[in-house]
């Protein structure tokens, strides 16, 4: 089992998750943070923070001396790329990394219901945690956690089908269907704490999540905050998804995003994980989260 963790590199620090781990570790004394980017990317990242480039191609020579020294990689790369993570596992072990953390951070990739809706979006990932048990015998550990959306995003870009400007909400079926959410700090806290116990959470999946609700609780979360009662309306899932489907097979990315949520928000698809998995937040030291008090912040930003 890994000894302590100090060096971490993240992959992917720009985008919506990495710069929430990156100030999660950053802050933490425990820890020296840095980035790994590519030389085409346009993030930018706070001055104190090293930010390691290598080309689009991820060459192992270049990814090597990056990782060199690194006991942990964690990697947010985009599920479309989830194969250039092997790659980078590749160069982890050559370096002596101790830890990968791969980029999961969905729903449960385990539902067999999920993965035959987008098995583009789970395939990936599920084979990348296979790819690291193959590569257990090598010495480099390995943690996937499962969060749900993240909450701040899903809600403030209207991915569950809440408009918060115009106090509108469109609800799939009854909206009584629970699922797993997590905000950014929560997912910041539990990758970082993990990290913290490598013994304890070395080679498995931890399930993680702020909120476990229905789409009818969050819309009178809303309404409680606004002090306003919201125009619903109410689609039929199923049809939905088979409107989503046939976008999908020509090409329009709205046809995959509705996909998604109808993954997370109706039942039978793993989007309520924490109602039958166990919860990492106590071996995590995460702190219970109130729903309307992280709603009330949302509606302030």
């Amino acid at each position: 089992m890994p000894s302590s963790i100090k060096n971490v590199i993240i992959v992917g620090a720009g985008g919506k998750l990495g710069p929430n781990l990156l100030s999660a570790f950053d802050a933490d004394p425990s820890f020296i943070v840095s980035v790994l980017a590519r030389q085409s990317s346009k993030s930018t990242f706070p001055s104190h923070i090293k930010v390691h480039r290598v080309g689009d191609a991820y060459l192992q020579a270049e990814l090597l001396e990056a990782l060199k020294g690194q006991d942990a990689v964690i990697s947010t790369i985009g599920s479309a790329h989830a194969i250039q993570q092997n790659a980078i596992i590749d160069a982890a072990i050559q370096a002596g990394v101790k830890r990968f953390v791969p980029s999961e951070f969905s729903s449960d990739t385990h539902n067999s219901n999920a993965v035959a809706i987008l098995p583009e979006y789970f395939k990936g990932k599920l084979e990348t945690v296979d790819y690291l048990k193959g590569k257990e015998k090598e010495g480099l550990t390995w943690t996937a956690f499962v969060t749900g959306p993240f909450f701040e995003w899903a809600t403030q870009s209207g991915f569950l089908g809440f408009n918060l400007k115009e106090h509108k909400a469109t609800i799939l079926n009854h909206g009584n269907d629970r699922w797993s959410t997590s905000t950014f700090s929560a997912v910041g806290s539990a990758v970082k704490n993990a990290m913290l116990i490598p013994e304890k959470t070395a080679n498995k999946y931890l399930y993680v999540g702020s909120f476990t609700i229905s789409q009818n609780e969050l819309l009178a979360s809303f309404e409680k905050a606004t002090g306003a009662q919201w125009e619903v309306t109410h689609l039929d899932a199923e049809i939905e998804k088979e409107i989503a489907v046939e976008k999908k097979s020509q090409g329009d990315y709205g046809g995959f995003v509705s996909l998604q949520r109808y993954i997370i928000c109706v039942d039978g698809h793993g989007g309520n994980f924490l109602d039958y998995r166990e919860n990492a937040r106590e071996l995590l030291s995460l702190p219970k989260q109130n729903l309307d008090e992280v709603v009330e912040g949302i509606l302030k930003d």
